[in-house]
């Protein structure tokens, strides 16, 4: 539906045209605020998914927002710029205060069945220009940031510009993850994150 119409527990601030959310009759709704600028942006919300306490903000055309079915969502989703998507996969949930920052024409990407615990920052770009102080040369480029499958981010993490993580890892409390990692089944820790331990995985469940 395009977002002209009342959707219950969804506040929207909307300037712009054919901006759509595509919503089930199955998904949930709690204290949900939406606000755009700019044009042509989708956003797609699987079944049975529950989007509580969450703000969506988005400054700019033609950007997409997938989220998979049976999620759990909250915190804070900013989109900056133009032609960018932030996916995120089935079956993942987020705790408090999870932020989530696409700009600069870079892309989020988030497997199926992660789950990311409190305070936690996913972002693409620093927001600010670091410079070689010789050449004038910005060093700090935007880059894709993306998150494998069944992945487990612990508390107060920062997952940087940059940054793969692969399927069936952990990442420890208060890490900041800087770059590519290629080996699953890891856990990573520290500042900068690196691996720690090898041949892991993780349940939900305290077995």
């Amino acid at each position: 539906m395009e977002l002209q119409e009342s959707i219950k527990n969804l506040t929207t601030n909307i300037t712009g045209q054919k901006n759509i959310l595509n919503l089930p009759e199955t998904a949930k709704l709690h204290k949900v605020n939406l606000h755009i600028e700019g044009q042509g942006n989708n956003i797609t919300i699987g079944e049975n998914t529950v989007l509580r306490n969450l703000l969506i903000e988005i400054k700019g055309n033609n950007n997409h927002i997938k989220i998979g079915a049976n999620c759990k969502i909250q915190g804070h989703i900013l989109m900056v710029g133009d032609n960018q998507s932030v996916k995120i996969g089935s079956k993942t949930t987020f705790q408090h205060n999870v932020y989530l920052l696409a700009s600069e024409n870079k892309n989020i990407t988030i497997g199926r069945d992660c789950m990311f615990s409190n305070n936690i920052d996913v972002r693409t770009t620093d927001a600010h220009s670091v410079i070689d102080a010789e050449t004038g040369i910005r060093q700090n480029l935007a880059k894709d940031v993306e998150i494998g499958h069944h992945v487990w981010i612990s508390a107060n993490v920062l997952v940087s510009k940059g940054s793969v993580i692969p399927d069936n890892c952990i990442v420890g409390a208060r890490s900041v993850v800087t770059k590519k990692f290629d080996e699953t089944n890891c856990t990573l820790a520290g500042m900068p994150a690196k691996v720690v331990k090898t041949g892991v995985s993780w349940d939900r469940k305290r077995l």
